[in-house]
């Protein structure tokens, strides 16, 4: 999940993308990774992976499984980092050259559900029956079949939560927020501007971070945007009023997040926590890897909490994911081959390097004591790692991106047009009327899927 960077894609780029390439899902002729030196001297073949995980960690554990890989089999395999907001772009621009991807990981549904209309995915259902089947996928809730297939292995959940500092509460004599009420009273009593101390940090920044981390707010209240026929339902009478009580309590919330919430995305709202300048924040596991990281002083001063419903009968989370997708090229079925195999030999040491962080997809590897041993994972394990998985069984869960009946490319259009991030900017920065603001968002996703 969510919790790398935005996809800036425009609506118009979008549009032109599809109508541009809609006949591709011919294979093509060109080797994958490129000819000559490139390919591997034994087998001719190189699988090129593109790694929205571009962190150090990661891809070193990427590419120590490439050339472990093509040490056993000869088969030449290179991964390289692609920032998340530029993934769907490099994707399709090298497709059909000799520069052109064989596999990607990713953490936007979006990608899967887009190229899959393009025709340039293989199916995985084979490598997912092999991994233990649907049921070992959490009952197969993150693996977003289309017409029945599955275009995608995912390999972690990143929902976005809430994370408090157990030590300010003391402090206020306070408790963790249960309520919207409560929410609000607590990101007041944090703040105290004069020592810059602030309530809380949700991201306000026109990028992904925002549509992942501030739409809790509205999942909270069961907001949705598509009805079960796809009809755009935000502003309806039955929704509406949700959905404006939502963006009255984050206007509430305001005023106690430091000016930076503006231009707010993922490292702010870790440095900010992580920094003392705020007593709660709103992000994944991650945040816990980085507290062991870098502040060790606050291993036993937080708690993670879900988003509080508005009666505080139930919380919320937004729903975040990651896994890896398999182009149609020449060496596709050569790709399957190692994708299969990092899984089954390489993926524990790949959810090392971050482990809180990357919560399995799996129950098998929930349930796996090597798993389970893991340094980070031990020590947090009541504090940050089995809270994880209480909310994946009863938070309420949604997310953009997956908003709907099915998965499916106009939740993904909605996602990367990024009108959620200017409609809660409208509400705090511009004050403006929430009703208003509603129906002026409702009618521009109708006016984006028009021109699909």
């Amino acid at each position: 999940m969510k919790k790398t960077v935005s996809i800036i894609l425009s609506v118009g780029l979008l549009s032109s993308m599809l109508a541009g390439c809609m006949s591709s899902g011919k294979k093509t002729t060109q080797a994958a990774g490129g000819t000559g030196g490139d390919a591997s001297p034994k087998s001719g073949i190189t699988i090129r992976i593109a790694s929205a995980e571009t962190g150090a960690e990661a891809m070193k554990a990427l590419t120590d499984a490439g050339a472990e890989y093509e040490k056993k089999t000869g088969v030449k395999v290179i991964a390289e980092a692609v920032p998340l907001n530029d993934m769907y772009t490099k994707i399709n621009a090298t497709y059909f050259t000799s520069a052109q991807y064989n596999a990607f990981l990713t953490g936007y549904i979006g990608h899967i559900i887009m190229l899959q209309k393009l025709g340039r995915l293989e199916p995985v259902d084979d490598i997912i029956n092999s991994l233990g089947g649907k049921k070992d996928f959490y009952d197969g809730q993150i693996l977003f079949p289309i017409e029945g297939k599955t275009y995608w292995i995912p390999y972690d959940y990143n929902l976005a939560y809430g994370y408090i500092r157990k030590d300010w509460l003391q402090e206020k004599g306070l408790s963790v927020p249960k309520t919207w009420d409560e929410l609000i009273q607590v990101a007041k009593a944090f703040t105290d501007k004069s020592k810059n101390k602030f309530g809380l940090i949700m991201p306000l920044k026109n990028d992904d971070s925002t549509n992942w981390v501030t739409t809790s707010l509205l999942w909270s209240n069961d907001v949705h945007i598509f009805d079960d026929k796809w009809n755009v339902v935000l502003d309806s009478p039955q929704m509406k009023p949700k959905a404006v009580e939502a963006l009255n309590t984050l206007k509430q919330l305001y005023p106690y997040m430091p000016e930076k919430a503006v231009n707010a995305s993922y490292a702010d709202l870790t440095e900010a926590f992580i920094g003392d300048q705020v007593g709660m924040t709103f992000y994944s596991g991650r945040l816990v890897d980085l507290i062991e990281a870098k502040n060790k002083n606050l291993s036993d001063k937080f708690e993670v909490f879900g988003i509080p419903t508005k009666d505080g009968k139930g919380v919320a989370a937004t729903l975040g994911y990651d896994g890896i997708g398999i182009l149609k090229t020449d060496h596709s079925d050569e790709t399957k081959k190692f994708v299969e195999w990092f899984y089954k030999e390489k993926l524990l040491s790949f959810l090392g390097t971050f482990p809180v962080h990357y919560f399995p997809a799996q129950k098998s590897i929930y349930e796996n004591e090597t798993w389970r041993s893991l340094p980070n994972i031990k020590k947090y394990w009541d504090s940050g790692v089995k809270p994880q998985y209480d909310l994946l069984k009863n938070a309420k869960l949604n997310s953009i991106d997956s908003d709907g009946p099915a998965a499916d490319e106009r939740p993904a259009t909605v996602f990367q047009s990024l009108v959620f991030p200017k409609m809660f900017q409208r509400i705090t920065v511009n004050n403006e009327d929430p009703g208003k603001v509603v129906d002026d968002t409702a009618n521009e996703i109708r006016s984006m899927l028009k021109k699909q």
